[in-house]
């Protein structure tokens, strides 16, 4: 069994979990196509709602994505008490799944994040995520998702 499809696996297993999209989904481009669309497919394939970060909510929703404009901090602060009361979901996620975030933002928010799982879905592992993508050139990378992406 690869490690993609363990982790669809535990993410399938999930009743409730968020994809978190940062930035970079609007200026990362993996082999000509921006790490927005990567997002938008395992945000499809899952049927997972999205919390995204600034502008990159406009690409997911013109593709179809149920995202909604959140800023990474709110959504971190929520983990810290027991009534969720977003409307992202109607129910506290069990898992959040991060794409589009530096490296050095993660190691500073990873920790925050209380009573729930955390993936990290980039090109950098992550020691304080339930699990992470191991370290990646950005090609390497792209494969990374593309197979992930084809365990769905």
């Amino acid at each position: 069994m690869s490690v993609f499809t363990e982790l669809v696996g535990n993410i399938k297993k999930r009743k409730n979990v968020l994809l978190l999209t940062g930035y970079l989904c609007d200026e990362m481009e993996l082999g000509g196509r921006k790490l927005s669309d990567f997002a938008a497919q395992i945000a499809l394939k899952l049927d997972l709602p999205v919390a995204a970060t600034g502008s990159s909510a406009v690409p997911l929703k013109e593709k179809g994505v149920r995202a909604t404009r959140k800023a990474l901090a709110e959504m971190v602060n929520l983990t810290r008490f027991p009534y969720w009361g977003d409307p992202i979901t109607a129910q506290r996620p069990e898992m959040m799944v991060f794409i589009g975030y530096p490296a050095r933002m993660l190691k500073s928010v990873l920790p925050a994040v209380k009573g729930m799982e955390t993936v990290v879905l980039g090109n950098m592992s992550m020691k304080d995520a339930t699990f992470s993508l191991p370290d990646a050139s950005l090609r390497e990378y792209q494969k990374n998702l593309e197979s992930l992406i084809g365990s769905l």
